[in-house]
């Protein structure tokens, strides 16, 4: 059975809990004037910050394991310890997926430069048509003044 919290057991977790909370989140906190709200706003505010935490948690065991798995492979590597098979794979798979990523923002770079080359292009030679357009235009008025 669960029991009820007071309105004095919420007000000191509310004291409690925002010492976590940022500055503009206390200062939403305290224009709410119904304890129960003010708790329920406290407990969403901590829910969020929990929930950045273990997605950075996530995130750092993540790099952790490749960087593991990096420092295994190179060790393998620089030991010449090609009978431990997994921790090389590893290290390969590790790098080759990097390799394509590489391949890939390379491609992509260029492109996007020669998407940027040929408008570049194409906005000049229509600016030297009208220019030797402007350039015709004299030309046939001064021949026609001459004859």
């Amino acid at each position: 059975m669960s029991t009820k919290l007071t309105q004095d057991d919420k007000l000191h977790m509310i004291k409690t809990m925002c010492k976590s909370l940022s500055k503009e989140q206390v200062e939403h906190l305290d224009r709410i004037e119904n304890v129960d709200g003010r708790y329920k706003c406290c407990q969403r505010y901590m829910r969020e910050i929990n929930e950045g935490k273990k997605g950075e948690r996530l995130k750092a065991l993540e790099y952790y394991k490749q960087y593991r798995e990096i420092l295994e492979g190179l060790e393998c590597v620089d030991k010449k310890l090609w009978t431990d098979e997994k921790k090389i794979k590893a290290f390969s798979n590790l790098l080759d997926a990097y390799c394509d990523k590489c391949v890939k923002l390379v491609e992509d770079n260029n492109r996007r430069h020669l998407e940027r080359l040929k408008l570049q292009r194409s906005q000049r030679q229509k600016e030297y048509e009208a220019e030797q357009a402007k350039y015709d235009k004299e030309i046939a008025e001064l021949e026609n003044k001459l004859r």
